[in-house]
């Protein structure tokens, strides 16, 4: 299905699962973001794990939707192994390096909404 129109887009189910994947990722670097400063990493660091999960969940589930209608390529599975292996062992790293990186997988995230949907 070529997609024409920025409505067309939008309907895309694999183009919402991913939409939705980008959001649930910035929420996580803006949480990861505020929980900087040593007083708030305790409070706020499960959130930031439950919130990661569930961008692992979106993401699968954008797998499962983009095989099931198009079927995914390398560049897919390469994004998807990067967030399941580089940004959580770069937790065990450097705090501002794990920023840099899971930074580094939304732009990775963008590029593959405008390489595997379009």
């Amino acid at each position: 299905m070529q997609i024409q129109t920025l409505g067309d887009l939008f309907a895309h189910p694999g183009f919402q699962t991913l939409f939705l994947t980008i959001l649930i990722v910035f929420a996580n670097v803006i949480i990861g973001v505020s929980m900087l400063p040593e007083d708030r990493r305790k409070r706020w660091y499960r959130l930031h794990r439950y919130i990661y999960v569930a961008t692992v969940a979106s993401l699968g589930l954008f797998l499962y939707i983009n095989h099931q209608l198009q079927g995914n390529d390398a560049f897919v599975y390469f994004v998807a192994a990067y967030f399941l292996t580089a940004i959580p062992f770069s937790r065990r790293m450097n705090v501002t390096l794990h920023a840099v990186i899971a930074s580094v997988g939304l732009v990775l995230l963008i590029g593959m909404a405008t390489l595997s949907v379009l």
